[in-house]
Parts: C-alpha cells; structure tokens; sequence
C-alpha cells in the first residue's frame, strides 16, 4: 500500500529525514517509537504533503501512485489519512457539515445529509461523546481527549485506506484510551487497511496489538521488528540505539 525510500526531508533549513525506509501492507499496523524530536512527527507532515517541509529526496508511494507532486486533498482523496497531535478549532463550522463536506469531496455522489448525520452520531456514541457534538463548531472549547475523539470520528466517517496517528494518545484519560483502541480495531476489521502509529503509551499498543515496530532516531528508521521490541525499548530504552546510530554517523 505505502513505500517510502530513501526519503530525506527538510523544514526550512534543517534536514529532519536522512534516508526513511518503510514498506507498509494491508491489514499492518506499525507503531513508530523514539525519542522527541527524532523525525516521526516530520515523517507524517511529509506523507500528507505540508508545505512547510521539503522533500529532497527519496520518494513516497502509495497504492502504486507517486504521492511527490500531490497536494495534501489529493492525497486524502487517494485514501491517506493523518491526525494532528493538535487538532486546529474551526470557527463557525460545525463537526457535522465539516465532515459531510469532507465526505463529498472524496465522494460527489454522497448527498444524503439525514443518513449522514445519524450515522455520525452513532459513530460520536460508540465514542462516547453526546449526540449534540455534531452541530458544535468543530474542536471549539473541546477538552483534549474530545478533539482526539473528534479526529477518531472523522477517520471512521471518512473511511480512508491508511491512517498516520501522530500522537492521538496524547493528552487523554486511560478512559479514552480504551476508547480509541477499540475505535482502532473496528477500523482495522477491514483488512485492506493499515495504521502508522506514534505512540509514547504503551496502554495504547497494548489495544491495537502492532504487526510491526520500529525505533526512530536521528531522522531514521534504526531498528525494526515485532512486538517483542516494545519490551526493549521499555527495558532499556532509546539511548543504545540512538547513540550508536549517532556514532556510525561521525564514522561515516
């Protein structure tokens, strides 16, 4: 579905990535720990296509289709889908047109505002959030943990093929996580999708139960492998990774 090579990637003046690699199937999920400030956030800023970071070299494709010349709609159109770890307010547009909006968009012929808003609400319920969220101005006074909420409503609404989660565990009660989680699993039943994870909780893996883990440092993928690399990195942490990458590189 997804395959980043070689992707190296500025913002401003600062080069972020230095050589990204990841192969991302159908049905995967890939957790991507690491220190802040080693490039994960960046990685996702780059997929989705912010023009504040410059691709300068490497390349990004999805579903067989070069992601380089995309604008970010364009690339949501093609079924990628990002959460910001915090997720702007919206002034005088409410969550329910904001979405329908969203959902016409990818699909013109989608037109039934009655069916779409009832079907928002029960997706608001399973999430516990009230009914009334629909018609509120999107993220206006909301808590933390509903504006994650909000950006777990619009995933399932929006019905994208592969989602990166920047952080969506930030912020919120153990509660939500569960929440999430559960929100998560029903997304991945359909096995033609994936999730690319940032995480720090281990509550949160725990609930999605990753196909694939990888350490992230120094704008690179250090170390990948399974499950099972959740245990190191919470035995001994990121420093032995990180540090010997950062030797290779004065080597090199």
């Amino acid at each position: 579905m997804l395959e980043i090579k070689n992707l190296h990637a500025q913002f401003e003046e600062t080069l972020i990535l230095k050589g990204v690699n990841l192969t991302v199937n159908p049905g995967e999920v890939h957790i991507l720990l690491g220190p802040n400030g080693s490039g994960k956030s960046t990685l996702g800023r780059v997929l989705l296509g912010d023009d504040k970071y410059e691709r300068t070299e490497g390349s990004i494709i999805f579903n067989g289709e070069a992601f380089d010349d995309l604008e970010p709609s364009e690339r949501a159109q093609a079924g990628f889908f990002f959460t910001f770890q915090s997720p702007p307010e919206i002034d005088g547009v409410s969550v329910k047109d904001f979405l329908f909006a969203a959902k016409k968009a990818l699909d013109p012929e989608f037109t039934s505002s009655f069916k779409f808003k009832r079907s928002l609400e029960q997706t608001l319920e399973d999430l516990r959030l009230p009914a009334e969220f629909v018609d509120r101005e999107t993220n206006l006074g909301f808590s933390g943990g509903e504006r994650k909420k909000i950006e777990m409503a619009s995933l399932m609404t929006l019905d994208a093929q592969c989602a990166f989660l920047d952080e969506i565990d930030s912020g919120i009660d153990i509660d939500t996580i569960r929440q999430i989680g559960k929100t998560l699993r029903e997304f991945l039943t359909d096995k033609s999708k994936s999730v690319i994870l940032v995480t720090h909780s281990d509550k949160l893996i725990e609930e999605v139960k990753p196909t694939h883990v990888h350490i992230f440092g120094n704008g690179q993928i250090l170390k990948s492998g399974g499950p099972e690399l959740v245990k190191e990195i919470q035995a001994n942490g990121f420093d032995a990774h990180v540090k010997r990458a950062s030797s290779l590189n004065v080597l090199s």
